[in-house]
């Protein structure tokens, strides 16, 4: 067993390589049998030392295959002709090609030497490592001890070219959004980023609502003292100079709040498209199963069950008799009668994993649309916070001002003057709140929106699934009809045989008298 597990990693590590070397193929033809020899290699099951170590010595030659962009030897072919049993007398072993030549024996020509006036060899080697840590690759110089190397006098740094030139032929180069997203960080790490820049921004909210003392988080101090210095090289800082202490760190704080929370947007948004965009061009492992628990979906067996007993159509039987022999019909029926637990049993997981698939994708559609209902709630509350604050406000300066009318002389027509200067600020101030209540029912129809998609997707999903029901049992009544059809010509088969032996008997006994 550890041979053939150490064959299973080899064979993992070169299906590695597929897709990367299948997409450079430039010629349809060569594509599409490369594809077909593909789907044969890494499709069919192989049990055994000798059956997987010959699936990977097809599999290597195949990719050398892929990267020359030709096709050579049995891979010319169809798959389907060709047996990959026989890799060992298709290609060469490697002892064979590796023995030594009938040159390197020859010595007669040699002449004897005392060992003196004789220069050494030189040997040099240069090493590059392989794009992702996969290897490395190398690039060896040797000299005979009675030649000059040819590198002396080709300038300095020759060697180093040399390797780059062989690099770059042998070694593919990786695309550049595949570099993108082989740098990405793991998931959890990504989600520490985002979770710093909400608990960043909390602080500073709590510092302007005067839950903190002023000046109390260092890593908000830190931020602003990069935020002044960058403000002072832009020639941006003037404006903030003339303001008192308290006004200057609150309108900074300000300034620093929306720029956390434009950044985190950004980081944001980059990583959905990067999901996105990973989703699409990098290939799924033939062993991915990344469905949650709560994804998986189980079909109720008893309608399987049903399918096993199920007879086939007397009409489906009439239609094989006039397309196909009786004896291949017969054998179809028998095969069909012994396999019909299995093929039930891969029906049964295949409509539980388009299921799975389509909760997958539905589930997935629906944290979206939370995240969406999240953030827009959000803004609603921020907005309704503002919205009671300047009422509040409004109430309590209305209020005052209506004493302070009360108690003043009608002959102070300044101050009546700045009360009606006042009053349209406020009546200004009324306005941008009612355009705040505006935005806040737009968000909430949105918020609405999206709970009716997510409602239109369950009942979708509901829909699927019974139509999916239906069809199998429209299935397993076409089985429950083919059984009966086949019991019921089983049974003229044995009275056809039982009418022949009596007739044979009859007519041996009346040769006899």
């Amino acid at each position: 067993m550890e041979v053939e597990a150490k064959l299973d990693q080899d064979f993992l590590f070169y299906c590695g390589f597929t897709s990367t070397f299948f997409l450079r193929i430039k010629d349809e033809e060569v594509k599409n049998k490369c594809q077909q020899w593909l789907q044969k290699l890494l499709g069919e099951k192989c049990e055994g030392v000798d059956s997987k170590r010959c699936r990977n010595i097809y599999l290597t030659q195949l990719l050398v295959c892929m990267q020359n962009s030709a096709l050579e030897g049995p891979f010319r072919f169809p798959p389907v002709e060709i047996d990959i049993s026989d890799a060992y007398d298709v290609f060469e072993p490697i002892a064979e090609s590796c023995r030594d030549q009938s040159w390197l024996q020859e010595k007669d020509d040699i002449p004897p030497s005392d060992g003196t006036n004789e220069k050494e060899g030189r040997t040099y080697i240069a090493t590059r490592v392989l794009p992702g840590g996969v290897g490395a690759f190398a690039y060896v110089a040797i000299s005979m001890g009675d030649e000059e190397p040819k590198w002396i006098g080709g300038g300095e740094g020759i060697l180093e070219r040399k390797l780059s030139e062989k690099f770059r032929e042998y070694v593919p180069p990786v695309y550049e959004m595949e570099k993108i997203l082989a740098r990405r960080k793991d998931p959890k790490e990504r989600e520490k980023v985002l979770t710093f820049y909400d608990v960043l921004m909390q602080n500073i909210s709590d510092e302007l609502d005067g839950v903190i003392q002023l000046q109390d988080n260092e890593t908000v101090n830190g931020l602003l003292d990069q935020l002044i210095e960058d403000l002072k090289n832009k020639q941006q800082y003037d404006q903030y100079e003339s303001m008192s202490e308290r006004k200057r760190r609150k309108s900074l704080l300000l300034l620093l709040f929306n720029n956390v929370q434009r950044r985190r947007f950004k980081i944001a948004k980059r990583e959905e498209v990067l999901d996105e965009i990973e989703q699409k061009i990098m290939t799924q492992s033939f062993f991915d199963d990344s469905a949650l628990p709560e994804d998986k979906y189980e079909l109720p067996s008893v309608m399987w069950e049903q399918a096993i007993n199920k007879y086939p159509n007397r009409s489906n039987i009439d239609k094989l008799k006039q397309a196909y022999p009786l004896f291949m019909i017969e054998a179809f029926v028998d095969l069909l009668a012994k396999l019909k637990e299995e093929i039930a049993l891969q029906m049964h997981k295949r409509h539980e994993h388009m299921i799975t698939q389509m909760k997958k994708e539905l589930r997935i559609e629906g944290e979206k649309g939370q995240k969406k209902i999240i953030a827009a709630q959000r803004s609603c509350d921020i907005a309704w916070k503002i919205l009671l604050a300047v009422r509040s406000a409004y109430t309590r300066k209305k209020e005052a001002e209506k004493k302070n009318m009360e108690a003043k002389s009608l002959k102070l027509s300044k101050h009546s003057q700045l009360y009606d200067k006042m009053r349209e600020v406020l009546l200004e101030k009324q306005k941008e709140v009612e355009e705040e209540a505006v935005h806040g029912q737009e968000l909430a129809a949105e918020i609405n929106a999206v709970a009716y998609q997510t409602d239109l997707y369950m009942h979708i999903n509901d829909e699927t699934i019974r139509k999916t029901e239906e069809s199998n049992m429209a299935v397993i009544k076409n089985l429950k009809r083919l059984s009966a059809a086949v019991q019921q010509y089983e049974n003229r088969i044995a009275t056809l045989k039982n009418v022949g032996k009596t007739t044979i008997s009859g007519k041996c006994a009346s040769f006899v008298l």
